[in-house]
């Protein structure tokens, strides 16, 4: 038994490392909202919620929507070339304009997004700052996947990270905590990160920018499909919010909020393993022993290994919640073992994605995507303005397990035949 843990262990250490580095890298994503919970009342919460909401729609919607087209093009084109200069250029263009998307919308609708969230102006505008931190950072990190450099591109989020929690803790300690200060931070620690992180790369492989009117229609056209996608997953994970905000106060969207913060880290703990195999699977979609023992031996010890975790999980919360929040936050416990069974059809479904965006297929995941965002949203409005805040998690859990059997059907039927 003993030697087999040891095999186990061996033959899996390189994911091992890397998903250790990586867990670490997005640390701060997971750390900084449940940190704040225990500073900030449900109400004050419930506000920065509102406005982080804001700009995950756009960064999940304009920024992460050209990033996966980024790490497979770009791995094509290094592949081939040695270097990612088109790429390079394509993913500069596309962020410039989603950045200047969103600056544009804040000087159009300012008076209804400070209603709708509850900021004041000058926190608002600091939202802007944030996105193009955001979109620095997932510039830098797409572009060390696509030079494969996966390790690399783990250390640099592990010292963002580091830096971001490092800002909020001298923040802790000899100031206030306020909204302000924590948009603020969004800002400069992808700044830092990268300054340090330059010296580390080959210039040769990215520089000078080389735009190609080819490449830039590819990356173009997977980009605006996961646009929809992207839009899609941000009102998937974030949509309860608008139909919350009608029905119930700041406090419980607070409440809320911090439960589905816990859920949406065994989210992150997920795409980090899709991610890591993205590169694997893109470069060996033509092997089909190497596709199958991948699903067959890979996924299942590692669909166990997340099942056993979240299981621990499930029974840990309410004492996680009871030792670090004040007695207005209990119910996220159940918020969060409502939304676990999400996790798990995530779990389950979630490693066929690598081999569904190698075959390109992104059409039907940004269809599917959709399609699950309109039965989510439906069943928020009907489950909430019956049974409060609650409502929200279970109609995400069902919706999470309707799209884990979509995806379990799409596969079998139109994507074995061409592994």
């Amino acid at each position: 038994m003993l030697n087999w843990i040891i095999n186990e262990l061996k033959d899996g250490r390189t994911l091992l490392s890397y998903g250790g580095v990586k867990v670490s890298a997005h640390a701060s994503d997971f750390l900084v909202p449940v940190i704040l919970a225990t500073r900030f009342s449900p109400e004050v919460f419930g506000v920065y919620s509102l406005g982080m909401m804001i700009v995950y729609f756009f960064n999940s919607s304009l920024i992460l929507s050209s990033s996966k087209p980024m790490v497979i093009f770009g791995n094509e084109e290094f592949k081939e070339q040695g270097r990612i200069r088109q790429t390079i250029a394509s993913r500069l263009v596309i962020l410039l304009i989603s950045l200047a998307v969103f600056i544009l919308f804040l000087c159009l609708f300012m008076n209804p997004l400070v209603r709708f969230t509850g900021l004041i102006e000058r926190q608002a505008w600091l939202l802007a700052g944030v996105l193009i931190g955001y979109a620095i950072l997932n510039f830098f990190s797409s572009m060390l996947m696509a030079l494969n450099q996966r390790i690399l591109e783990s250390a640099f989020l592990f010292i963002n990270a580091v830096l971001s929690i490092s800002y909020l803790v001298v923040v802790y300690l000899f100031f206030q905590i306020t909204i302000e200060k924590v948009l603020f931070m969004f800002f400069a620690a992808p700044v830092i990160s990268v300054c340090l992180f330059l010296p580390k790369i080959k210039f040769k492989e990215v520089h000078p920018p080389v735009l190609d009117k080819d490449n830039l229609i590819k990356m173009t056209d997977f980009t605006k499909w996961m646009v929809f996608g992207g839009a899609g997953i941000y009102l998937l994970n974030w949509g309860d919010n608008i139909v919350l905000r009608r029905f119930v106060s700041l406090e419980e969207i607070g409440v809320y909020n911090l439960g589905y913060q816990y859920f949406k880290g065994t989210l992150m703990a997920m795409a980090i393993v899709k991610l890591y195999f993205l590169p694997f699977i893109a470069q060996h979609m033509d092997n089909k022993e190497t596709i199958i023992r991948y699903l067959g031996v890979k996924r299942i010890k590692l669909f166990l290994l997340g099942g056993l975790i979240l299981g621990v999980l499930y029974i840990l919360m309410p004492h996680i919640v009871g030792i670090l929040y004040a007695p207005r936050y209990k119910d996220a416990a159940m918020v969060f073992r409502i939304l676990i069974f999400g996790s798990v059809c995530s779990l389950y479904s979630g490693f066929y994605d690598p081999i569904i965006d190698s075959m390109k297929r992104y059409r039907f995941i940004q269809s599917l995507t959709i399609a699950g965002v309109v039965f989510n949203l439906g069943a928020d409005y009907i489950l909430i303005s019956r049974i409060g805040f609650l409502g929200a998690a279970i109609a995400t859990a069902i919706t999470y397990f309707l799209l884990a059997i979509a995806r379990e059907i799409y596969f079998r039927k139109f994507c074995m035949e061409s592994i």
